[in-house]
């Protein structure tokens, strides 16, 4: 036997608890006793004493963006500037001590406008302050509206007349653009950055993985070949290069951005199929971006935002275009992940995939992304369908406080996870990193505690820890229909493992943010040791 552990608190998520594990070759060979465990150990087996700890599954977070996680520790950090002047000195600051090569852009992430004193969104006028010379982009926190200078508009070959399906460019009173890019524009001007080649991705991959690690990760689902991310061949070189020298740190199922239908024929002429690849990397599902965010009022909604009469938010298909794209992953054995906050656009998704799965059943799992705001009605044909969603519990302290005015008394209906475990949707948790932080801990906090100023938000959503455990551990190996090989800790399955400093299940809810991550385990390998103190 390679490797055993011992004298736990081991959570299988399988219906029991045990004290031990068994690993051999990646894999779990028995989870029991600390007896039969021992039984099976030779001179040359690494033993481990859990002293009591608690061990669960690796967790998984089953959506988020990896490159750009990492690519935020490089570039322009935005995040918690208080105005439009403090953005603009940070840019300049980023500008003066980088040596940016020729050609570079300088793309700045992570600004909430909604935090300022006057809550108006930096325009093109803020990104030409930071750089006359160097393409300019700058993206507010939920990545779905931003800005850009004239630099990086010129580059990209925008201007009044431009028209993108899918987003817009706003204008002055006089017809001039302002340097406002809202979704499919927003990804478009994106896209004329340099692109990522194998070199960097390997580095990123590395980099973010050991920060992944730490926090428990042992599985990501994806979403790195939209815009500012890298092609499928790139990303599958750097991963096959990373495992050759036993580099990995995590594993991946790849959620490939495709907009329009030139895109995902490119996928399906390749006779690529959702679970392709191997255990490092596979492909997941398609990602489509159905609308925007509820902080831009660009999120579909299916009646008007209460503070903005008149507005539904930004759909970025009709119903006949989501219809074709949903269609032709369908057929194509390729699960359909759709961004969808706003009702307006789940209804859509929703009706997309029953069209499709008439036409055609299959056993494809589409899932909603974020699925923020809906009805029971909306959830139980989404569970009729076998669909699952994506919910990202760190959401609440950041959204909460905006609810009630976007939506007022919508408002009871809103992130309503409890409600679709109970209609019978698969639920995975993710943080959307780096929109919140990728702490699985943290998820599992939020999810249990919906903490929201003095007290918890729409309590009657709030999950049990062991239902908050779920989304980070069975959740997602369901959503990717892997549950033979991952999500609980049984014989045969990955040894994919997080070791915690107390028992999650056993501690008051108000201490789940305060556990830590004692250790990490990837295919039976150590990806992350905490230091002794």
């Amino acid at each position: 036997m390679d490797t055993i552990l011992y004298n736990g608190v081991i959570h299988t998520m399988a219906g029991r608890t045990v004290s031990a594990l068994a690993i051999q070759k990646g894999r779990v060979a028995l989870a029991g006793e600390d007896a039969s465990a021992l039984a099976l150990a030779t001179p040359e087996t690494r033993r481990i004493d859990l002293e009591g700890r608690c061990v669960l599954p690796g967790f998984t977070d089953s959506h988020m963006h990896m490159l750009l996680t990492g690519l935020g520790f490089r570039r322009l950090d935005l995040r918690g500037v208080s105005s439009v002047e403090e953005l603009v000195e940070r840019g300049r600051a980023y500008v003066a001590r980088q040596s940016l090569a020729p050609g570079e852009w300088v793309i700045g992430y992570g600004f909430d406008h909604n935090r300022f004193p006057v809550p108006v969104l930096p325009d093109g006028a803020a990104a030409e302050a930071i750089s006359r010379d160097i393409p300019v982009v700058l993206d507010r926190v939920c990545g779905h509206v931003g800005a850009a200078n004239a630099k990086a508009l010129a580059l990209a070959g925008f201007d009044e007349g431009t028209v993108i399906p899918g987003g817009a460019l706003d204008k002055d009173p006089s017809g001039r653009l302002t340097g406002v890019l809202r979704e499919a524009a927003l990804d478009r001007i994106k896209s004329f950055a340099p692109r990522l080649d194998q070199s960097l991705t390997e580095a990123l991959l590395e980099e973010t993985g050991r920060r992944f690690a730490a926090a428990g990760l042992t599985a990501v689902h994806s979403d790195d070949l939209g815009p500012e991310g890298t092609d499928w061949d790139t990303l599958r070189a750097a991963v096959d290069a990373l495992a050759a020298r036993d580099a990995m740190p995590v594993r991946i199922r790849e959620e490939w951005e495709t907009p329009r239908p030139p895109q995902l024929r490119a996928v399906l002429d390749r006779g690529l199929k959702s679970g392709d690849g191997d255990g490092w990397l596979k492909l997941c599902n398609i990602k489509l971006i159905g609308d925007g965010s509820l902080g831009a009022r660009t999120a579909f909604l299916r009646a008007d935002y209460a503070d903005d009469p008149g507005n539904r938010g930004i759909p970025v298909y009709t119903q006949a275009e989501l219809d074709e794209m949903v269609d032709l992953c369908h057929r194509g054995g390729l699960q359909a992940a759709c961004h969808a906050i706003g009702d307006g656009a789940c209804q859509r998704f929703v009706d997309a995939v029953e069209k499709a799965m008439a036409a055609a059943p299959k056993p494809l799992r589409h899932r909603v992304v974020h699925c923020q705001i809906g009805d029971t009605a909306l959830y139980r044909r989404m569970a009729a369908l076998g669909m699952g969603a994506d919910v990202q519990p760190p959401f609440v302290p950041s959204d909460a406080p905006l609810v009630a005015p976007r939506l007022g008394e919508r408002e009871p209906s809103c992130y309503a996870w409890k409600s679709l475990l109970e209609a019978g949707v698969a639920l995975g948790g993710g943080s959307d990193s780096p929109v919140e932080d990728f702490s699985p801990l943290w998820g599992i906090h939020c999810a249990v505690n919906r903490p929201c100023g003095g007290g918890p938000w729409l309590p009657e959503q709030r999950l049990t820890p062991e239902e908050a455990a779920a989304l980070y551990t069975t959740g997602p190996a369901r959503l990717a229909g892997e549950e033979s090989d991952l999500g609980t800790l049984e014989a045969g399955k990955y040894a994919d493992l997080v070791v915690l400093d107390r028992d999650l299940f056993a501690v008051p809810h108000a201490e789940i943010k305060d556990l830590t991550v004692a250790l990490t385990m990837v295919g039976g390998r150590v990806t992350y040791r905490r230091p002794a103190r």
